[in-house]
Order: C-alpha cells, then structure tokens, then sequence
C-alpha cells in the first residue's frame, strides 16, 4: 500500500529532484536502505552505514525501487532514475519520519533493556493486537536507521506503535526518543553481564543510557520496570511518569503467580494487574520468559485494553525467527536461538534444554563483545554446559574455552568446529533420532544458518 508522497519526501527531506521526472503525486510503499530487501516501491536512501549505500543504488533501482535519496550521484545509473538529492541521506531519512509521525501521532510503547528487548517488543504488539492495529519494529531495527524506518511504515490505520529502542553511544535513547515519542516504556532487564559489555564496560553508564527511555516520558506516561531486576527497578526516580511495576515481587503492580513450566509449549501463569486477574499463556519455552509476558500485559493495560483480552492476544504470538523457536522435522527437535548470545541468555536456554526429555545436544558460539569478562562468561557456560547436555560442539575460537570447561567438569562427547559449516558436518556424524538440539552463538557467527540446514535436512530425511 503506498504511504508517503514524493512531495513530502522532497519537503522534510530538504532534497531536490537531480535526475528522473518529479511527479509529485508519486507514492512510495516504504523505506529501504539494504538493497537485498527491496520488495518494490519503497525509496532507497543510500546511507553510510557498514557500507556505503551509493554503491548498491543501481541495484537497489533493478529491484524495483521507485527513487533513490543520495548524497552524490553515482555512475552506471539508468537515465529515467528517479534520484534526489540531499546534504545527508541519514538526516534526510529522519526528516521523512519525523514529517509522518508529526500528520499521523499514535500512541506509542518503547522498549529497551540488555536482554529480552526483541521478544518483549513481539509479546507486546501480539498483547495490543488484541483491540488494535499495531505498527511494531521489523526484526531488531532498533537504531537511528531502523527506528525511522518503522515510521515511513506507518499506515492511516495503524493504532498504536511498538518501537524496540538500542543503546550504544549515551544521548542515543534520548534522541530516538524524541521520535517515537513514547507513552509507555518498558525496560527489561540489565544482568551483571550485559550484552556488548566491550562497548561499554560500565554496568552503571548502560544503566544510564537505557534510563533515557523512561526520563524521556510524559507525566501522564507509564514506565513498566522490571520488579525483579535491581537495576531496572531503581530507574523508578528518573521518570516523571506513572511507575507500573512488573514480575514476580509481591509489590509488583502488574504481578504473575501460580507458574506452570510447560517445558517447549511454553509457560501458563495467573496474571494480577489493574485490580483484575486472568489466566495466561505464552507460547515461548523458558521460564526466563515470564518478564516478557508481563511487560507486554501491563503495556496492553496501560493502553486500555482488558487484562483477559490482553492475555488471548498474548497466546497469539508467534514464534520470533531463531529466538527460542522450538523448529520440529523428521526425528529432531530444534532449539533455535541462533540469532544473538549473551552470558545470560545462554544460561537461561540451557535451563530449558535441561528440562527436554531425551539425549540433549548443545550447539554453542562464541558470545563477542564482552571485554576482560569474556573469558570468565564462556568457563561459566562450560560449567553449565557440564550439567545440562549430553553432547557439545563448540564454534568459534571463544567457544573453545566452553568445550574446556565443560571438559573438566566431566562432559565427555565434546566436539570443536571453526565455524557453522564444519559444526553442520560434526552434527551429521553425531545426532541420533529423537535429540533435542539448542543452536545459540553471537550474530557474527550465522549459526541462524545452521539452524536452517539442520530442519531442511531433517525434513528432506
């Protein structure tokens, strides 16, 4: 469905029409700033990122791409290209979004935290689906790219947004929160040892940075904080907005009791908020989960919606792609939560794998970018490990120290691979029918990959 005009791209971006035939009543579907995602009509915005976005305009246009935003014009481009030009691609791309948001406000709920942020952000929008039409963040855009990128989305129909916030410099949340603009804010949880530790190492400066988020709200906001984590529950004094606690603390405001572990259908637990209380399920194996699922109740409250409705809409959730996505085919069972890895997320994913009946086998990469802490974090994995598989193969050059301590404390059927190609080659020769597998290792390391060629093969067996 075509969202935005050309005219208002070339009015908030500042940009002018260098080559091609400006009509100003042109749509576009989107934005776009990975050419490899073009799925036809959107406006490609050549930006600086990993990689210089000027060089894949041409194919970016080839895949159906209506204009491209530029800084400068390139060679080899076809002459009926629609190309504007601007001073900052970035800044032009913001412009756009902030010129939608502007015509178009809704309610939005913005979530952050060192672990759980994307599965909150898919609990949350799946809870709000159950009375409105939801606008969330696609995968873990949750950048000064993605985050604009969700608004030029943003359809006359949309109710309310769900937009999934990053830390990575300080004033970052604060920034993107003048965008979003959020009612509602969640934050989920900061352990001991957070995720891309080695870019800030200082719990309390991370602390800091993702409590941009709830000093950003309005008095007549609402801050969900985790009850349970000591860290998120101390930002309660940064906001000027209505503190909604959440967890298992007997002072939560948005409480959980009576939890059932359903092993890998997930978690059954009654929910206590508002002065009313309902019965709840939430599909994602993990007891860790739990927090997710209460933080997306208390949003879906927050917003008007009632608590049992809000709950029916949770059980709706889909699995999120390699995020604790239990992936069934021929005689193997698939744990799949390759897309990223932290100390604690593992720890948690092998306290699921433990309670699966049957031969257990963990797939485990490196966990990058955690600093002077990494090699402690990987022993204590290995520990871990020791206790809860039958059979390990790690990958990566970090993930040997897993496979060493897991070794030491008595692990014998432990297995080294150097990337996901020679662990898919080591997993053939040992799975039997009836395993369980947990894939997890950071992004860098494609086990999501792996994840994929081991249901394809099984299925094709």
């Amino acid at each position: 469905m075509p969202l935005f005009t050309l005219e208002r791209l070339l009015a908030a971006s500042g940009g002018r029409v260098v080559r091609g035939s400006p009509d100003p009543a042109l749509r576009f579907t989107g934005g776009a700033f990975d050419s490899r995602l073009i799925e036809g009509g959107e406006v490609f915005f050549a930006l600086r990122d990993q990689r210089d976005g000027h060089d894949f305009v041409a194919d970016a246009l080839r895949r159906g791409a209506r204009a491209a935003v530029v800084e400068r014009i390139g060679p080899d481009l076809p002459d009926d290209a629609l190309l504007i030009q601007v001073a900052s691609a970035l800044h032009a791309l913001r412009g756009v979004a902030e010129s939608i948001r502007d015509d178009q406000p809704i309610p939005a709920v913005a979530i952050t935290g060192s672990v759980g942020k994307t599965t909150t952000k898919e609990a949350t929008a799946a809870a709000l689906g159950a009375r409105y039409r939801v606008l969330c963040t696609l995968a873990s855009h949750n950048n000064e790219i993605g985050v604009p990128l969700t608004f030029l989305r943003q359809e006359p129909s949309h109710e309310v947004a769900v937009i999934e916030l990053g830390f990575y410099v300080p004033g970052e949340i604060a920034d993107l929160s003048k965008l979003v603009r959020q009612r509602v804010g969640i934050v989920t949880t900061i352990p001991e040892i957070p995720v891309h530790f080695a870019r800030t190492p200082d719990v309390d400066a991370i602390v800091r940075g993702k409590a941009e988020l709830v000093e950003a709200l309005p008095a007549d906001g609402v801050a969900l904080l985790n009850a349970d984590d000591p860290r998120v529950r101390g930002m309660a004094s940064r906001t000027n907005a209505r503190v909604l606690l959440y967890g298992e603390s007997a002072d939560a405001m948005v409480r959980a009791t009576n939890v059932r572990d359903l092993g890998l259908r997930g978690i059954r637990f009654t929910v206590e908020a508002a002065g009313r209380r309902a019965e709840a399920h939430f599909p994602l194996p993990g007891r860790h989960l739990l927090a997710s699922a209460l933080a997306a109740l208390g949003a879906a409250v927050a917003l008007d919606v009632p608590l049992d409705e809000a709950a029916v809409g949770l059980a709706t959730l889909e699995r999120p792609a390699h995020r604790m996505s239990v992936r069934r085919a021929a005689d193997l069972v698939v744990i799949d939560d390759s897309y990223n890895s932290s100390p604690a997320a593992v720890h948690a994913a092998l306290a699921v794998l433990r309670g699966v009946p049957g031969r257990r086998v963990a797939v485990l990469g490196d966990m990058l970018e955690l600093g002077s802490l990494s090699i402690g974090a990987h022993e204590a994995v290995g520990v871990d490990v020791a206790k809860s598989v039958d059979a390990l193969v790690a990958v990566g050059e970090l993930a040997g120290t897993i496979a060493a301590a897991a070794e030491r404390n008595g692990l014998r059927d432990v297995h080294r691979a150097a990337d996901g190609g020679e662990a898919l080659v080591r997993l053939r020769q040992l799975l039997r029918p009836g395993d369980t597998v947990l894939v997890k290792g950071s992004r860098a390391l494609a086990l999501d990959k792996l994840a994929d060629e081991l249901v394809r093969s099984e299925a094709r067996t």
